[in-house]
């Protein structure tokens, strides 16, 4: 009797290792950098032409009593795959069979063994554009899919910083940031434009345009025909309703103003100025009640034939304004943003506590929705869904996928309370699935549209100053992050 409670009590203790071993934390870090045995994996390859059979035999040969018998468990089939470029993390479309009970610590330990990667690395895991937090076993369960199937596994890097720069000490308070062809324009407060070479981080240019503070700003690369220099098109939007178009020729080593010229109709701060995809129009609003919309090719036609009347040197002003095409009145309530989907329908929020889609070409609402608070700011994620932040500094998803059905806007059940202060900056990324949100709580954080949860990588200023402005940065492979606080401009590394 006392040798089988000797056993019992041995067979529980051999059992409670097994568990712990399969409920390590998901976000545990892999610190090893050692390759594991193949037995720590516990799979299979379906298919053998690049040898992983082989090795996954030999390695049950080594296998203990406690990993045979995880053996037995429930499995399923998976296969991976990526949309990395770099070739180092591609691997053959092979299927494995694997225990239901891996987590994302161990698909990351099997990854780096398929890739033969030594670094201290882990990877993060998506099954139908969600990311795996849980078992596959419990993913299985919260979404109703049936173990039977082969599951398709992406695997990417997740978000880790790398380090930060300051690009420059600056002593205006930025308005806004606009990135292209990794040339930096800043607009600031003061009435100025600072321009940077982000290939070194060096300031090209910085000019006064105005001895007024600069509420809006926006630019774009624009071609003139039968010319072969590149230009390009910036616009300033004033505190008294005055919208100025320059018309800047650009080297590596300056930024001249070729010309410019004024957009009319507008008699109040202007907090908003847009290009649509393609440049034809652009759209401004601000504190008048008016969403003025412009014909650009007409601005740009205006500006060439200007430019041939004088001198190719001297800068040559055209203090006529040009009238909108189309001039949306609205409700009371300042305009803080306005956004294109496309090259005609275009999102605007606001003071009015009200969240409306605009046709541009007819000029109506194509959809709307009642919101109780206040918008600072808002930005489009992807061609169905945009996020807002409110006066209280809550971030909201909202989705237009519904517009097919019912002329609403529905409001995604994710939200983010994660700022204490006013938000500044709300920017979705080129990949649709990372959206960033700055803040004077001195804070940037990055989302992703597929978690409910926590911001997936957080950013604190060193000197807790306010976040002025803050915009995406795609340097080659890296997705960075350029800011503008109270003293420091700055890149962010990933």
């Amino acid at each position: 009797m006392l040798k089988n409670k000797a056993n019992e009590r041995k067979k529980k203790r051999t059992n409670s290792s097994v568990k712990m071993k399969h409920e390590t934390s998901e976000d545990e870090e892999i610190m090893d950098n050692e390759p594991e045995s193949e037995g720590d994996n516990g799979c299979s390859s379906e298919n053998g032409s690049n040898g992983g059979s082989d090795d996954y035999d030999s390695a049950d040969e080594e296998l203990s009593e406690n990993e045979k018998s995880g053996k037995n468990e429930k499995q399923v089939q998976i296969y991976f795959t990526t949309n990395m470029k770099n070739e180092k993390y591609k691997i053959e479309n092979t299927t494995y069979t694997v225990p239901v009970n891996f987590k994302r610590i161990d698909l990351s330990r099997m990854i780096k063994k398929l890739l033969g990667i030594k670094e201290n690395i882990s990877f993060e895991f998506l099954i139908n554009k969600k990311i795996l937090r849980c078992s596959l076993e419990e993913f299985l369960k919260e979404n109703n899919i049936l173990s039977e199937n082969v599951l398709r596994i992406e695997y990417t890097l997740p978000i880790t910083k790398k380090g930060c720069t300051d690009i420059d000490k600056i002593s205006e308070w930025i308005s806004k940031l606009v990135i292209i062809d990794k040339k930096l324009y800043c607009s600031t407060f003061e009435g100025s434009l600072l321009y940077y070479d982000l290939t070194n981080f060096n300031k090209i240019n910085e000019k006064t345009v105005t001895s007024m503070p600069i509420f809006s700003f926006n630019s774009c690369k624009r071609s003139i025909p039968n010319d072969e220099s590149y230009y390009r098109e910036s616009v300033i939007g004033l505190s008294n309703g005055t919208i100025k178009v320059f018309l800047n020729e650009e080297t590596n080593e300056d930024i001249i103003t070729k010309n410019e010229l004024y957009l009319s109709n507008h008699d109040d701060m202007i907090k908003s100025i847009e290009f649509n995809k393609d440049c034809s129009l652009i759209i401004s609003g601000g504190s008048d009640k008016k969403i003025n919309i412009y014909d650009n090719n007409d601005v740009m036609n205006r500006l060439k034939e200007f430019n041939n009347k004088g001198s190719s040197t001297n800068k040559r002003k055209m203090k006529n304004g040009v009238a909108p095409v189309k001039c949306i009145h609205k409700e009371p309530g300042i305009i803080t943003t306005l956004s294109f989907f496309d090259n005609t329908k275009f999102l605007c929020t606001g003071i009015e506590k009200n969240i409306k889609i605009y046709d541009a070409k007819t000029g109506n609402i194509f959809s709307s929705f009642s919101y109780d608070k206040s918008v600072m700011c808002s930005d489009i994620l992807s061609g169905n869904l945009f996020a807002a932040a409110d006066e209280q500094s809550v971030i909201k998803l909202f989705d237009v996928r519904c517009l097919q059905e019912k002329s609403v806007i529905s409001l995604n059940e994710n939200k983010y309370y994660f700022h204490d202060k006013i938000i500044t900056s709300l920017q979705g990324n080129k990949n649709e699935l990372y959206f960033l949100s700055a803040s004077h709580d001195g804070y940037i954080n990055i989302y992703d549209i597929r978690l409910n949860k926590l911001p997936v990588y957080t950013i604190e200023n060193k000197e807790k100053s306010k976040i002025l402005s803050c915009t995406w940065f795609y340097n080659e492979d890296h997705h960075s992050i350029i800011s503008a606080d109270e003293h420091n401009l700055s890149v962010h590394n990933f």
